[in-house]
């Protein structure tokens, strides 16, 4: 037999971390963003597929030595150098140009019928997380921004 929770004990509001648990980056990995291959190729389409997997595999090497993070240009030069590559401003600023959140990430499947639910409850929600400033445009992006109070 189960019993209806008493008023005091319903679900009233819930704290949600962002990335991993409401999206994901398309690819499975943040960084590089999911456009770095096809960006470089626009402009090299001589790299090779290895080159490639090479300087990501050094670029996540740098990252994981660095602290703070690196820019986002120094971080693509190492990589573009471990291709042979001239890091031009041309293509560092490709490789950072704003494109559409749905281009490089998505929701997990479950997250918009789960949201709609609670919402639907009157559950109150809002994101905590120590993601980047324009994750409010990020999530308008994706669709489930209209969910959070902040």
């Amino acid at each position: 037999m189960t019993t209806r929770p008493s008023p005091q004990e319903e679900l009233r509001a819930v704290l949600f971390d962002s990335g991993g648990v409401l999206m994901q980056p398309i690819g499975g990995r943040w960084n590089p963003r999911a456009d770095f291959e096809q960006t470089v190729l626009a402009h090299l389409p001589s790299i090779t597929s290895e080159q490639l997997a090479a300087a990501i595999a050094a670029g996540d090497r740098f990252l994981a030595s660095s602290s703070p993070e690196p820019e986002p240009d120094d971080y693509h030069r190492l990589m573009l150098c471990d291709m042979g590559v001239d890091p031009t401003a041309e293509l560092l600023a490709d490789l950072r140009r704003e494109v559409p959140p749905d281009t490089l990430l998505e929701t997990y499947p479950e997250v918009v019928g789960t949201l709609e639910e609670l919402s639907r409850r009157g559950v109150r929600m809002a994101v905590v997380s120590d993601a980047w400033p324009n994750l409010p445009d990020l999530h308008a992006g994706l669709g489930i921004r209209r969910f959070f109070e902040a």
